[in-house]
């Protein structure tokens, strides 16, 4: 069973959770400090059984929701399901900024559509 966990639950895992941002935050193309990702934005961190599968943040910029991800490698369908899951929280478009395939692999199959370069959106 799949569990969320948000930055003020007593058993989020701040350590664990940044220590998988710090391995992946390249690829994400995120330059924030960990501390302010949590703080800034709608942060989400999900749980197969007792294992951190990923974490899924959402902010704003220019008046439009985004979405970013980083989650450990060989757990792609359970990182879909989580990012779906994720989309029943808000009823806006979401956006999504990434060169990364596999992230672009990852919103294709989320329905999102390509609509400039590197940016994907998801109507609502």
């Amino acid at each position: 069973m799949i569990r969320v966990l948000i930055p003020t639950d007593a058993d989020f895992e701040y350590k664990k959770c940044k220590k998988m941002y710090k391995k992946y935050q390249r690829l994400v193309g995120d330059n924030q400090e960990f501390r302010d990702l949590v703080k800034n934005t709608f942060f989400y961190s999900f749980y197969d059984d007792a294992q951190l599968l990923g974490c899924i943040y959402y902010y704003t910029k220019n008046d439009k929701l985004f979405v970013n991800a980083f989650a450990n490698r060989h757990t792609h369908e359970k990182n879909l399901l989580c990012l779906k899951k994720t989309f029943e929280w808000f009823k806006c478009d979401i956006y999504a900024e990434t060169k990364h395939k596999t992230a672009i692999y990852c919103l294709y199959k989320c329905g999102f559509k390509k609509i400039d370069d590197c940016l994907y959106k998801l109507e609502r």
